[in-house]
C-alpha cells in the first residue's frame, strides 16, 4: 500500500479534487452524475478528478444503481482500507486507543490503565507500544497511518502543540506530540478532550446542530462549544473552560485556586469524595456506581445532589449562550437516569424560560467514544489538506 504522505500530493492538493473527495466521503455511495448535478462542479471535472481519485486508490466503484432508461449508473465510496486514522484519548487514569479505516469506521478498540501519571513520557512511551501491537494484531504497518489524534483533559497550545496544564493529571507544559512526531511522520493534532467529543457528537450524531454545547463530566468538567456550525476556540483557544465557573462561593477549594468551581461539586471527583466524606472509606466510582445500583440510599443521594449541581452549571451557560442543544457526555452518563430528573429540575426553576424552551438537552449518543470520533473527523480533515 502507498504511504500516505507528501509525495502524493499532486492529485489532492487542488481544492476541486479534496472537494470531491470529501463530498464522496460525505455522501458516498453516489454517482458521477448525483455529484455534478448536485455541485458547482461540471460533468468533465468530476470524471476527470474521480478518474486520479479511483488510479490512486482513494475512491472505489461500487454497486450499480437502477436505471431510468439507459446505462445503469456506477457508484462511487471511498475505499476504506487506503489508510487508518489512530485515535488516543488519555484519560486520568486511562488510555483509549481507537483505530478507525478511511471512511471513519472504527476498527479496533484498546484500553489500558496509566500506571503512574507522574511520568508522561512513559504513558507516551506505552501508547507508541499499544499502536505498534494493534498494527501487529491487524495485518497493518505504519505505512498504512494517515494520521494520528491526541485529546487530552486539559488546557492545549495548538499552535505549539504543547499540553498547558491538565490539572487531573498534574501534567504541565508537555510537548505532547514531539514523541509521535518523532515516531511517525504524519498529520498529528492535539486536541481539548471536551473540543474533541462537542466534534464528534456534532458531526455523527447532530450534523444539523449549529450552535451547541457538549459538557464532558468525568473526573473533572470540560466543555466544547459550537458556534454558528463551528467549534469556538476564542482568543486563548481554550474557551469553554465551564467547569470553572464558581456555582458557591463557599465551596470546596479547586486546583485553580478559586472556591466552589463547578466541576468541584458536579464531577465523578465530587461523587468519589462526598462518599468518603459520608463513609470515612475511599472507593473508586465503578464501586460507588454499583453501589447505587443495588439500591444504596445513601449513594442514590449523593447521585442527586450531584445532579441538582449539574443543572445549575448547565443554567449558566443556557442562561449566557442560549444554545439549541446542550449534550452531556463522559462517564457520568453511567448514572443518567438517577442524575437527570433533578437535572431537569433545577433548569424549569432556575434557567431563562425564553432560553430554556429552545434548547434540547440530551445524553450523548456516542457514549465514552465521542472523544475518539471527533479527533478522527479532525485527522481525516487535516490529513486531506496534508496529502
Amino acid at each position: 500500500m502507498d504511504r500516505i504522505k507528501v509525495g502524493n500530493s499532486q492529485y489532492i492538493r487542488d481544492l476541486n479534487l479534496a472537494g470531491i473527495f470529501k463530498l464522496i466521503h460525505q455522501y458516498g455511495p453516489v454517482s458521477r452524475k448525483e455529484l455534478a448535478e448536485n455541485t458547482g462542479y461540471s460533468a468533465a471535472t468530476i470524471s476527470n478528478h474521480v478518474k486520479r481519485l479511483i488510479s490512486m486508490g482513494f475512491v472505489i466503484e461500487t454497486e450499480k444503481g437502477s436505471s431510468t432508461g439507459g446505462r445503469k449508473p456506477v457508484y462511487l465510496t471511498v475505499n476504506p482500507d487506503k489508510g487508518r486514522i489512530f485515535s488516543i484519548d488519555i484519560e486520568v487514569k486511562q488510555v483509549k486507543l481507537v483505530m478507525f479505516n478511511l471512511k471513519l469506521e472504527l476498527e479496533g478498540q484498546k484500553t489500558f490503565p496509566i500506571f503512574d501519571k507522574d511520568k508522561p513520557e512513559g504513558v507516551i512511551r506505552q501508547i507508541l507500544l499499544e499502536i505498534e501491537k494493534m498494527l501487529q494484531e491487524m495485518g497493518l504497518t505504519a505505512e498504512d497511518i494517515l494520521g494520528l489524534g491526541v485529546a487530552v483533559p486539559g488546557l492545549v497550545d495548538r499552535g505549539k502543540n504543547l499540553l498547558e496544564f491538565a490539572p487531573n493529571l498534574g501534567w504541565r507544559n508537555l510537548e505532547v506530540v514531539k514523541p509521535f512526531a518523532k515516531k511517525y511522520s504524519l498529520p498529528i493534532v492535539l486536541e481539548n478532550e471536551a473540543k474533541a467529543a462537542a466534534i464528534g457528537e456534532r458531526e455523527f450524531v447532530y450534523p444539523q446542530a449549529k450552535n451547541m454545547v457538549y459538557i464532558s463530566i468525568n473526573e473533572g468538567i470540560g466543555c466544547g462549544i459550537i458556534f454558528d456550525g463551528e467549534l469556538y476556540r476564542g482568543a486563548s483557544g481554550n474557551a469553554g473552560e465551564f467547569g470553572h465557573i464558581i456555582i458557591d462561593s463557599d465551596g470546596p477549594k479547586c486546583h485553580c485556586g478559586n472556591h466552589g468551581c463547578w466541576e468541584t461539586l458536579a464531577s465523578e471527583n465530587f461523587i468519589i469524595n462526598s462518599y468518603a466524606r459520608l463513609n470515612n472509606i475511599m472507593l473508586t466510582k465503578d464501586e460507588i456506581y454499583q453501589k447505587g445500583k443495588e439500591g444504596e440510599q445513601g449513594v442514590i443521594e449523593i447521585f442527586k445532589e450531584t445532579g441538582k449541581n449539574i443543572g445549575i452549571g448547565l443554567v449558566n451557560i443556557l442562561n449566557s449562550l442560549s444554545p439549541e442543544l446542550m449534550v452531556i457526555g463522559g462517564d457520568i452518563t453511567r448514572i443518567k437516569d438517577y442524575i437527570f430528573p433533578d437535572i431537569i429540575n433545577v433548569l424549569k426553576e432556575k434557567a431563562l424560560s425564553i432560553s430554556h424552551e429552545k434548547a434540547d438537552i440530551k445524553f450523548s449518543k456516542l457514549g465514552n467514544l465521542a472523544t475518539v470520533y471527533g479527533l478522527a473527523k479532525l485527522v481525516f480533515d487535516k490529513s486531506i489538506d496534508f496529502v
